[in-house]
C-alpha cells in the first residue's frame, strides 16, 4: 500500500472550497491525469454519502478505470472516498478555514499500484511519479479555486 498526504492553502472560502472540491464531475478540471468523472448514482454538485461515480485514469500512459464510493461527507469538514476497479484507493481529504476567505485543504490518499505496472517498472519509480503528478493536481486545484474568486471580484460578485 502506498501512501501520500497533500496540504494546500488556498484563498478561497471554506463553503466555496468545499462546494468545489466535492463536486466530483469536475475533478477532472484540476487533476490532469483524471480523463473521466462521471456520475453513476447521485452526483451533479457535493456529492454526498453512496453517490456513486465511473472514473478513467492515466497512469504511466496506461488507462485504469472503475467505480467510486462515496464514504463519508460533512459539509465544511471532510470528505472521503473509496476507487475499485484498476486502481483500489482510499481518499480522504480534511478542510479548514484558516481566515475568512482561506482553506486549508488536506488529502489523504492511499493506494494500491496496479500489479501490471508494479510488475513492469520499479515500484518506487511509479510512486515517485505518482506523488509528482498528485502534488501538481493539487497545485491545479488550488488555481482553479483562486481563479474562480478573482472572478467573482471582478464581475463584483462576491
Amino acid at each position: 500500500m502506498s501512501n501520500l498526504v497533500l496540504s494546500r492553502e488556498v484563498y478561497c472560502p471554506l463553503d466555496q472550497t468545499f462546494a468545489y472540491h466535492t463536486d466530483l464531475t469536475r475533478a477532472p478540471q484540476w487533476w490532469p491525469n483524471l480523463m473521466e468523472m462521471s456520475p453513476v448514482e447521485g452526483g451533479g454538485g457535493p456529492a454526498a454519502v453512496g453517490d456513486r461515480y465511473r472514473w478513467s485514469y492515466n497512469m504511466l500512459g496506461r488507462t485504469f478505470s472503475g467505480e467510486i464510493v462515496v464514504t463519508d461527507a460533512v459539509p465544511g469538514e471532510r470528505f472521503a472516498f473509496e476507487t475499485t476497479g484498476g486502481i483500489h484507493a482510499t481518499f480522504r481529504n480534511e478542510y479548514r478555514a484558516t481566515a475568512r476567505t482561506r482553506t486549508r485543504i488536506t488529502a489523504f490518499i492511499n493506494y494500491e499500484v496496479p500489479g501490471i505496472l508494479g510488475k513492469a517498472l520499479d515500484k518506487l519509480f511509479v510512486e515517485r511519479r505518482n506523488a509528482a503528478d498528485a502534488e501538481h493536481a493539487m497545485d491545479q486545484l488550488k488555481l482553479h479555486l483562486e481563479a474562480e474568486v478573482m472572478a467573482r471580484i471582478d464581475s463584483g460578485v462576491v
